[in-house]
């Protein structure tokens, strides 16, 4: 069986957005794989669609 490296087994799936929570304000974490971004103060979660279309 071959071997191989997983680059993303590595990598963390969370990347910090550039938008403000639509709850408190807090800044915003994209979970890029399922499309949703959750807040780092308050932890509500939101699809990324629905975050753009308010922030635009």
């Amino acid at each position: 069986m071959a071997e191989f490296e997983n680059p993303y087994a590595e990598e963390d799936p969370f990347v910090e957005a550039h938008f403000d929570c639509l709850d408190c304000g807090g800044k915003l974490w994209e979970y890029a794989i399922q499309r949703q971004m959750v807040c780092e103060d308050c932890r509500s979660v939101f699809a990324s669609d629905d975050v753009f279309e308010v922030q635009v």
